[in-house]
């Protein structure tokens, strides 16, 4: 017999109980920039896990607090470009067969927030869609890319330091070994979902 924590997740996943809808971003935020690695082979795993056509999906709540966040920015000249949103548990899977680091890859067992549609990796970009400058690229795992890094160029630092207070100021919680991934409060207490990135024909 299940434990009762398993048998209320059990259930939940056989449709016993409502799970949350995920929103694409681009309809909230028009002027919000794709640059989904994980649909190219521009990425850590060095192959294409997204589908052609994957979306920036994430919970209402999470799509509310970054538009914030983009209307907070825009004043300054900047518009915000995302790596990566939801994000299959499957996928997470194959990310922790290649690094299987906490801090870095949330181990799929328990759930990463980008599979709730809790967490979001992002960048700034100018307002004609130009690179800024950042400590790193994407998917750094190095002490370079931490938030407490003091190398680099004092551009890159204050790249860095204009996105992180956007979206604070918003109400996501930064991850410190990663400067570009952002949490919704109490992401880790949401549950897993599994959402196709395309509407179903």
């Amino acid at each position: 017999m299940l434990p009762a924590a398993g048998l209320t997740l059990t259930l939940a996943l056989l449709g016993g109980a409502p799970k949350p809808e995920l929103v694409d971003a681009t309809t909230i935020i028009p002027d919000l920039v794709l640059d989904l690695r994980y649909a190219t082979k521009d990425n850590f795993l060095k192959r294409q896990v997204y589908p052609d056509g994957a979306r920036c999906l994430l919970l209402p709540d999470s799509v509310k607090r970054l538009k914030q966040a983009a209307d907070v920015l825009r004043p300054q000249g900047y518009r915000l470009k995302v790596y990566d949103c939801y994000r299959p548990r499957a996928v997470q899977y194959e990310m922790w067969k290649i690094l299987p680091k906490p801090g870095y890859v949330a181990d799929p067992r328990k759930g990463s927030n980008h599979n709730r549609g809790g967490a979001v990796d992002l960048t700034l970009v100018t307002k004609d869609g130009a690179e800024v400058e950042m400590p790193t690229p994407f998917d750094d795992f190095t002490p370079a890319a931490h938030h407490g890094y003091t190398g680099g160029t004092p551009a890159s630092r204050e790249h860095r330091e204009v996105l992180r207070k956007a979206m604070e100021g918003a109400g996501f919680k930064r991850n410190r070994m990663e400067w570009w991934h952002y949490d919704l409060p109490g992401a880790t207490k949401l549950p897993v979902l599994d959402v196709p990135f395309t509407p179903a024909e």
